[in-house]
């Protein structure tokens, strides 16, 4: 199939595809890769300026077959050529060898590259030294063991982490500058665990830091990231991915200092979601929002007479049940009840149109057959938030189909999950899948929890197992992004819990004290659901009770919230 839009000129873009590959090499010609996004500000330029050259597309019309992918569609294939920030532009061999990339190119420039690259490939020089790489591929063997990770590099790896906090400007590391969510959660994980007042400040200063230069005070949610260190210079999209993130460190903070400003913020980020983000008729949540720095420099007034930033308004499963879980969780520690409401819509709609009972797993997209393992994990992560309002054996059901399956579509023989499922005519480098160390770690840690949950011991064993198939070099080498590999680990060292509410006189939740005192408890090792009618035992008779339940057996009957909350209270010996 091609793609043809008028403000890209005449080129005639095909989609990712084997009949694109085919063509190219019944053509020997070069594929020409774009990687775009519809929120993404320099890929429109590139389209405006470079593409819409008329120069430029009749030299690749002409010279290669272009192909273009929306990274937020595929991204398994940005995960495997993206050059270092988007749009990227690659050039491929027909079997989608990577032979040159970069990112933005202006027309002139753009001329140059694919003269040299033709050039290139007219002198053999292209396929020489493919075939070198092709030779070296094969030659690779096992890297060498290193030392299998314990508590001790575990420490050493956080330390890594905090060694990289910017202690003027808040945040990680220079420019540009990222919100890191799961970074700024480890640091307050840290504090529960051990009282580390330094390392919270760090997480409340990266907090406020980001308020200053992301977040819109005019219409709430917050931008993707800023070029510069003291995060005053945005780009002006705005993420679904990013203001669940950052909501979820608000509500945290909220807790942790109990400051006015951080449920304010929170409550405005997640007003943005829900009026802005999530699809009135399905409950859905989109992706994204465009970027449009004349826009958002605008006060409300001028706002009001110009056209909204473009939504994407494609509902990703991933990131939609990202939003499921962090809505229930902090909606529930926040007491605000529109919060879960909307998340149970969108979980519906995430059921009925995503979750493909036939296969037990949850596709990318409303049509796409595209099963990654990252949807699994937040879904499953979806799941368990799911659980902790209602009691319902068909999530039980669901939960175990999705695990069940997993394992027999994404399992890797060396341990732990491959990102993408195997398939006998995968293009290039998706026909080698990859272990993520961040999905790994949180599947890791959603199923040690959904076997608390369920009862089976046996997930949190495979939970530990999955932790352990990566060694010290590869944690190392993540850097900040061993953050959820960290939180995972700290989890796994306090056993997986079920804490069960029974005998609550309301069926809401958050009207039940014993529930909400749990919740409060911030144990993330801690899965929280009402049990329904038991029959009670000495003290507690007539009222409702909590017990804790872990491999080793339950707890005696608790009866006070207060109490149910020390209990809880997350300290490391």
């Amino acid at each position: 199939m091609t793609v043809k839009r008028e403000e890209q000129g005449q080129i005639e873009w095909r989609e990712w595809t084997t009949h694109s590959f085919d063509e190219a090499r019944e053509k020997n010609k070069l594929v020409l890769l774009d990687l775009t996004a519809t929120w993404c500000h320099w890929c429109h330029v590139m389209d405006e300026k470079t593409y819409a050259d008329s120069g430029v597309a009749r030299m690749i019309n002409e010279n290669f077959i272009p192909v273009r992918v929306d990274i937020d569609k595929r991204p398994d294939i940005s995960d495997r050529y993206n050059r270092g920030g988007f749009p990227t532009t690659a050039f491929l061999s027909d079997l989608g060898e990577s032979v040159w990339g970069a990112t933005f190119i202006p027309p002139s420039d753009m001329k140059r590259i694919m003269g040299s690259i033709l050039e290139a490939k007219a002198s053999g020089k292209i396929e020489q030294t493919l075939e070198r790489n092709r030779l070296q591929f094969l030659d690779l063997a096992k890297s060498w063991k290193r030392p299998l990770v314990d508590s001790d590099i575990v420490e050493g790896l956080f330390e890594d982490i905090f060694s990289t906090y910017d202690v003027e400007h808040g945040g990680f590391g220079t420019s540009p500058k990222f919100p890191h969510p799961d970074a700024v959660d480890l640091l307050m994980f840290k504090h529960a665990l051990d009282g580390d007042n330094e390392v919270a400040e760090a997480a409340i200063r990266t907090i406020d830091e980001m308020e200053v230069g992301l977040y819109d005070a005019v219409e709430g949610g917050v931008f993707r990231y800023s070029v510069t260190r003291d995060w005053k210079e945005p780009h002006y999209e705005k993420m679904l991915e990013t203001n669940i993130g950052y909501l979820r460190n608000l509500a945290h903070a909220q807790m942790l200092t109990g400051h006015e400003k951080h449920a304010k913020l929170a409550k405005g980020v997640a007003k943005y979601i829900i009026d802005v983000l999530q699809d009135p008729a399905s409950g859905g949540f989109f992706g994204s929002q465009d970027a449009d720095e004349e826009y958002y420099k605008m006060t409300r007034e001028m706002r009001s007479r110009r056209r909204a930033p473009s939504i994407d308004k494609t509902i990703y499963s991933g990131w939609n049940s990202e939003a499921i879980s962090t809505l229930i969780w902090a909606g529930a520690i926040m007491g605000e009840s529109q919060w879960i409401a909307s998340a149970r819509k969108a979980w519906r709609y995430c059921v009925a149109k995503l979750w493909n009972p036939r296969l037990g797993l949850i596709r990318h997209a409303v049509g796409q057959e595209v099963y990654l393992f990252d949807d699994q994990v937040s879904f499953l992560e979806a799941l368990l938030a799911v659980m902790e309002l209602q009691a319902d054996e068909n999530l039980l059901d669901i939960g175990r189909a999705l695990i069940k399956k997993v394992d027999m579509n994404f399992a890797d023989p060396d341990g732990g999950y491959v990102d993408i499922l195997k398939t006998d005519d995968a293009i290039g480098e998706l026909g080698t899948p990859k272990r993520s160390l961040v999905s790994n770690s949180k599947w890791a840690g959603a199923m040690a929890l959904f076997g608390a949950a369920s009862h089976d011991s046996s997930l949190e064993d495979k939970a530990r197992g999955v932790l352990l198939s990566f060694n010290q070099q590869e944690a190392e080498a993540h850097g900040l992004f061993a953050a959820s590999f960290i939180s995972t680990w700290w989890l796994m060292e306090h056993v997986p819990m079920l804490v069960e509410i029974h005998n609550s006189s309301s069926k809401n939740p958050l009207d039940a004290p014993l529930w909400m005192a749990a919740k409060r408890a911030m144990n993330p090792a801690a899965v929280v659901v009402l049990a329904g009618e038991s029959e009670p035992t000495g003290d507690s008779l007539g009222k409702p009770f909590a017990t804790i339940c872990d491999d080793s057996g339950c707890s005696k009957e608790v009866t006070e919230p207060r109490t149910l909350a020390q209990r809880l209270s997350y300290k490391r010996a």
